[in-house]
């Protein structure tokens, strides 16, 4: 085992890390559902197009991981409850999704949660422990980056201004990885 760890101190490591997991995916989702009144897709639909806007449905459904026609379902709903609104896309052949100013105060409202969500999990931490969790959080993030659909995915709810493209370990991951598949 690296790092002097056993067998049994690297289970109980790896049980720990699923059990925060799912502690926080619990605490973001019922968070994000009761805020925006909608379940499922919604609340990242309204994250990721805060942060895209103008994406496209091919573009929607592969950053949330919905087939082609549950993307275009979920715009019909965001559209129909006044978050969003359809537009042409540059090419005049597809559309381009773009939230109302409802859909951006709902959006920065999600994000505003999951950032109180996330500081309130690290407030039993010391600044040194924090800067230690950001670099093993990169290294891990960038290891488990399969590709650009996949980093959109893991990316979908982020605060772009706390972890700029620049800085992203996703994004640097998706990056190389390109390079390596050319």
């Amino acid at each position: 085992m690296a790092d002097g760890m056993d067998a049994s101190s690297d289970g109980r490591t790896g049980n720990l890390l699923g059990a925060l997991v799912t502690a926080l995916g619990d605490a973001q989702r019922a968070a994000s559902e009761s805020t925006s009144g909608q379940s499922g897709a919604t609340p990242a639909a309204l994250t990721y197009l805060l942060q895209e806007p103008g994406a496209g449905i091919d573009q929607i459904s592969g950053s949330l991981g919905l087939t082609q026609s549950a993307a275009t379902r979920l715009v019909d709903r965001l559209e129909r409850d006044g978050k969003a609104r359809r537009e042409p896309g540059a090419n005049g052949r597809k559309v381009a999704i773009f939230l109302t100013s409802e859909g951006t105060r709902e959006a920065k409202r999600l994000l505003e949660l999951r950032s109180g969500l996330m500081g309130d999990a690290m407030s039993v931490l010391g600044p040194s422990e924090r800067t230690v969790l950001t670099g093993l959080l990169e290294r891990m993030l960038a290891h488990l980056t399969t590709d650009a659909d996949h980093g959109q995915r893991i990316c979908r709810m982020c605060a772009l201004d706390e972890c700029p493209k620049q800085s992203c370990p996703v994004d640097t991951a998706v990056v190389i990885r390109t390079k390596e598949t050319s």
